[in-house]
């Protein structure tokens, strides 16, 4: 069966009204799971006066998807739709290990339509959620009926919601239905508090957004706004091609939301990393008190990386929310400490940091025979035999407390190992009357100490020493010294002189 053409437009048009009033389930999304990709065949602002095939090429990650599309008015009615594919396997060509292909054509009559500025809208469906969708305004002509608008644009840049840092550039292509390039557009931006305040108030005409574009031969244009010095904050961009009747009415409108970031997030950090001793704990560096100076709301990006000097092992811990690092206190070296925060709109800023975590040394507590020995000490022995030496309760750090080993030597030469051991006297040294030993902790990094004593043989002769021999025989020589002078005094006055004669 059969309608007339009049008929089939009034048809279309009430089915169009009953589907915009159901309520709509999917939510429009980029899938970030999902490479999507669609391209049109025909070019923006393709006037349709007779019959044409419109058709393109949709690239997916994902076989299970489905394709659907439709045709709107510039008021967003919609005139017709459809699917491309059902969304089962085999619909798509596969191109290649991991990507898919669905090439699709839709034949439009403008003898079927109203007269319109239109838009051509494909969506990519997965799990009855609109992950993706694209559009290319086109033009209807038929004769029989004036057109809704008389002119189109495809703006390209920028995209709602999209972020902006200093310049902003606006690039579109605009065009009306006879092929011509509108003389006048106008653009402007408001600054407003919040993100429900834009894209919500009234259009302003005025002279001073009036702008007289330069086109390509694309039928493109670009608009420079100097953001540089604006406050961050939300803001308007509002596109309108006036209308040929009037410059206060408009033909085409566009409206986005925009936000623009020209502050970089303040890193605060709570203590900065400071010179450590190795320890089983962690060192904590807390910088989740970081914001951005105007959108707190949003969520930074944290990067922290850590480079050890000794294994030259770099450490990444990344993340949204991640504004604690934490570092194990048991590896002694060197550390530079790198943070950069990222703000959602892409601006960074960075802190270094350079600390050490430094291994102490084992302190050492020397026992003989129960007795604690200070390094240097003379000890003099009882016996030669069951000698008890310990070495056990030295301490070191809690990391390395359960694992110091104790290196025992004798006059420099190690004799066994052991934090508690008994000595005999060495029979090589049985008449000798000291010994040097010598007690080496080490801990597990090879960081050691060491304490020496002189072990006293009480067995030993005891031989006057030299000093005392040296100072005896001194005495010996003084007193013969002064005996032999004090004789020759003697000798010389007891010799008779005689008297000279007269």
């Amino acid at each position: 069966m059969s309608f007339p053409r009049s008929m089939r437009v009034v048809l279309l048009s009430i089915i169009s009204m009953f589907f915009i009033f159901l309520p709509i389930d999917s939510v429009y999304a980029e899938d970030e799971e999902i490479d999507v990709s669609i391209g049109f065949d025909f070019s923006f602002g393709e006037i349709i006066d007779d019959e044409k095939i419109l058709s393109g090429t949709v690239i997916t990650s994902e076989e299970n998807i489905v394709v659907s599309w439709d045709i709107q008015n510039s008021t967003g009615f919609k005139f017709n739709w459809g699917d491309m594919n059902s969304g089962g396997d085999g619909d798509l060509t596969k191109i290649g290990q991991d990507y898919f292909s669905l090439d699709w054509e839709v034949s439009v009559s403008s003898m079927d339509y109203y007269s319109c500025s239109c838009q051509f809208n494909i969506y990519v469906g997965y799990e009855n959620n609109i992950i993706y969708e694209s559009s290319m305004p086109f033009f209807i002509l038929n004769d029989m009926y004036y057109s809704d608008s008389n002119h189109s644009m495809l703006i390209s840049s920028p995209s709602n919601l999209d972020w902006i840092n200093g310049d902003l550039i606006v690039e579109a292509q605009a065009k009306n239905i006879n092929g011509n390039q509108p003389s006048t557009i106008q653009i402007y931006l408001n600054r407003y508090v919040t993100f429900a305040e834009t894209c919500s108030g009234e259009i302003t005409y005025s002279d001073d957004n009036i702008v007289t574009p330069l086109y390509t031969a694309d039928n493109s244009f670009t608009h420079h706004f100097d953001m540089n010095s604006q406050p961050d904050g939300w803001y308007e961009l509002i596109i309108l091609i006036p209308s040929e009747n009037s410059l206060n009415e408009y033909d085409v409108y566009s409206c986005m939301s925009l936000k623009l970031n020209n502050l970089k997030p303040v890193i605060s950090i709570l203590d900065d990393p400071s010179d450590q001793f190795e320890d089983n704990g962690y060192l904590i560096v807390d910088a989740s008190s970081s914001e951005d100076p105007i959108w707190t709301e949003d969520i930074l990006y944290y990067i922290w990386t850590c480079t050890n000097s000794v294994t030259s092992d770099i450490l990444i811990h990344e993340g949204f929310n991640q504004g604690i690092f934490e570092l194990s206190l048991e590896y002694s070296a060197d550390y530079t400490l790198k943070l950069e925060i990222m703000d959602q709109g892409g601006l960074s800023s960075t802190e270094n940091f350079n600390f050490s975590i430094s291994n102490k040394l084992p302190d050492i507590s020397l026992l003989i025979n129960g007795v604690e020995a200070i390094d240097g000490e003379e000890i003099k022995l009882d016996n030669l035999a069951n000698i008890i030496i310990d070495g056990s309760n030295s301490d070191d750090t809690i990391n390395d407390l359960d694992n110091l080993r104790c290196i025992w030597s004798i006059n420099t030469i190690a004799i066994f190992e052991g934090c508690e051991r008994e000595l005999i006297w060495p029979e090589d040294n049985i008449d000798d009357e000291e010994l040097v030993l010598r007690l080496d902790v080490m801990d597990d990094d090879g960081a050691y100490s060491s304490v020496s004593v002189k072990l006293i043989n009480p067995n030993a002769d005891n031989p006057l020493p030299y000093p005392i021999i040296v100072l005896f025989v001194s005495f010996l020589f003084l007193i013969s010294s002064v005996f032999y002078r004090f004789r020759k005094d003697s000798e010389s006055s007891s010799i008779p002189k005689w008297s000279k004669g007269k």
